[in-house]
């Protein structure tokens, strides 16, 4: 019998995960079975079990595999830009985009958010993938108040909390009320982005009166 080499094997492990991202971004996780990414991927009932161990580890990975992708597409997206808007609209359209998906197809990662009955190890990957949106938003913010392109008393760290949670949101919504569309979430998070653009360079006096007042992290 031939020996099957580990290009091959990882070959066919990229081929059923890419054919499991397609299949639930499309269907969601309760609708999608094991049938529908074997005929996605064009390959045995037999071959998909020889890898995984069923529809819930491929589901986990497929959200995991999405995450990465769309960091990496990020931040090649963020790089070829100058203006401080347009790095932030580019910032919005990414989260929006991994919040709520596209119009013709959610992403994975969509339907595992407006999933209430998720797995630990699931809830780690959507964690994972929170902290990398809160992460970027700060980094950008940061990077935008040494350049002097935002005021010195923005709150980079409240501020790309802030943001994700309003993503965040987007995802309750889809699942508490039938889902919101990516053009209606992003005329929302654009709104509130066109106040941050437009924040003076001192500080406001009512920023400052709030910071006074309130009362200490416990």
């Amino acid at each position: 019998m031939p020996r099957i080499s580990a290009e091959h094997e990882q070959a066919v492990r990229t081929r059923i995960v890419d054919a499991a991202i397609k299949v639930f971004g499309d269907l969601g996780y309760e609708r999608a079975s094991i049938q529908d990414i074997v005929r996605e991927s064009g390959l045995s009932v037999g071959a998909v079990y020889t890898h995984f161990k069923g529809k819930e580890e491929l589901f986990l990975i497929a959200c995991a595999c999405e995450a990465e992708a769309q960091a990496s597409t990020f931040k090649l997206r963020l790089a070829e830009l100058g203006s401080l808007p347009d790095r932030l609209r580019v910032a919005v359209d990414w989260a929006v985009e991994a919040s709520v998906g596209g119009n013709t197809a959610k992403s994975a990662l969509a339907h595992a958010r407006s999933r209430p009955d998720s797995s630990a190890e699931l809830r780690e990957v959507l964690r994972g993938s929170r902290s990398m949106m809160v992460d970027f938003a700060r980094s950008l913010l940061t990077d935008a108040v040494a350049a002097g392109e935002l005021p010195g008393w923005v709150d980079s760290d409240g501020i790309a909390a802030a943001w994700v949670t309003l993503i965040d949101g987007f995802a309750v919504r889809t699942a508490e009320f039938g889902g919101i569309s990516s053009e209606d979430a992003r005329r929302e998070a654009y709104s509130l982005l066109e106040l941050l653009l437009a924040a003076p360079a001192a500080i406001p006096p009512a920023v400052e009166q709030v910071r006074r007042t309130a009362p200490e992290p416990a």
